[in-house]
């Protein structure tokens, strides 16, 4: 098969910015998935955009942004995405859950996030199908909707309209190297030599690394959703309870004694969304991905007990369908993006914030490989930072 400069590896939101970017700067590029494209955690979350609240990663968030109006505003496909942010409502019923908003509002807070405590009846006014019990409750002046799917699609269709191949349901075996150079990437149907690989697949992405003798320490996290039908609308703003805790701890290693004997160690949450159709979509949680597909349904079944607790009128919703997808989680929660080898580079380990961080992670991704002056610290993101 014919050279390409640049060759990704992943057809998710991270591959598919990296194509766009690099596509319409003038590279030649080739991007591979081993399913269809935004098959995984890119096809498969919750659709939450804010700016997170590590000032780390502000800047990557803030050009993701940027890059999202601009595609959204005139795309090549289909995309929900909001202008304007619609409103997170964070609450709390028990008083564990009350302490963790508050930490959060203190977070957004030092981040520079407009938050304001509301009283019952503040809250009754603002969404009243939120269930009395509440203890606690914040509006955080932030949060918009995006389709991640339709999102990862109109990327790489721009990405092939500037240029680049996009080749799906071809998945890349195994990276070629000589000495200590990467030059491309084995598939079925031949060979790409290349002069950079790209390595953007998720928690794919360390079983492409370990015959090279390289470890980055990424772990696949599974993460639940339901979609209901409600026969009316019952919210406009999104409605979390303590989910932004969750999402900052890290997922550790199940044992082999744990995993023979059954034991399971899932966080579970709740966020739901008032999506643009009508329906409800409500997550999130985490459990340790020990297999790709899963069929055990109780931790979806969980997360649809923590829905209906916020927002009763819920329970007699039916039930559309439920899915799963597995996110790529670093130990502190920042993703790994630089130089490996020579002419491998990775760009993976977006753990929750894939979509979030993903327009801001092409950006620097031409820039480092394209050797040019990077537009935000790298430092951060190195992939070697744990040795």
């Amino acid at each position: 098969m014919a050279g390409s400069d640049v060759v990704i590896v992943g057809g998710g939101i991270i591959g598919g910015a990296c194509a766009y970017e690099l596509a319409r700067s003038g590279a030649s590029v080739t991007l591979l998935e081993r399913d269809e494209l935004a098959a995984g955690a890119s096809g498969r979350n919750i659709g939450f955009f804010g700016l997170p609240w590590d000032p780390v990663l502000d800047p990557m968030a803030t050009s993701s942004l940027q890059m999202y109006l601009e595609v959204t505003a005139d795309p090549p496909v289909p995309v929900h995405f909001d202008r304007e942010p619609i409103g997170t409502l964070a609450v709390a019923i028990d008083e564990d859950d009350a302490a963790m908003v508050r930490e959060e509002a203190a977070a957004a807070g030092r981040a520079g996030l407009r938050a304001e405590r509301l009283d019952a009846a503040g809250l009754k006014e603002l969404e009243p199908e939120v269930t009395a019990d509440v203890s606690e409750a914040w509006l955080f002046h932030e949060g918009r909707r995006v389709d991640p799917g339709a999102l990862t699609l109109a990327l790489a269709e721009l990405a092939r309209r500037a240029g680049a191949t996009i080749r799906h349901h071809l998945p890349g075996r195994r990276l070629l190297s000589r000495g200590e150079t990467v030059t491309g990437v084995v598939t079925d149907d031949g060979v790409i030599e290349c002069d950079t690989v790209v390595l953007a697949a998720g928690p794919w992405s360390t079983g492409l690394l370990r015959p090279l003798g390289i470890h980055i320490p990424v772990r696949g996290a599974r993460g639940w959703l339901i979609q209901l039908a409600p026969p009316r609308p019952l919210l406009s703003h999104w409605v979390e309870g303590s989910a932004r805790t969750l999402w900052r701890r890290e997922v550790e290693p199940v044992t082999a004694r744990e995993f023979s004997e059954g034991a399971t160690r899932d966080d579970i949450g709740a966020v739901i969304q008032p999506s643009s159709d009508g329906t409800i979509v409500a997550g999130t949680s985490r459990e340790p991905a020990l297999a790709w597909s899963a069929e055990d349904l109780h931790v979806a079944r969980a997360v649809a007990g923590c829905a209906i607790r916020l927002l009763p009128a819920l329970a007699d919703a039916p039930v559309l369908g439920t899915w799963a997808g597995i996110r790529p989680m670093s130990p502190d929660e920042r993703p790994f993006i630089g130089w490996l080898r020579h002419g491998l580079f990775a760009a993976t380990g977006h753990g929750s914030e894939g979509v979030i961080l993903g327009g801001g992670t092409a950006v620097l991704v031409r820039a480092m490989v394209q050797g040019r002056e990077p537009p935000l610290d790298p430092t951060p993101f190195d992939p070697l930072r744990f040795g």
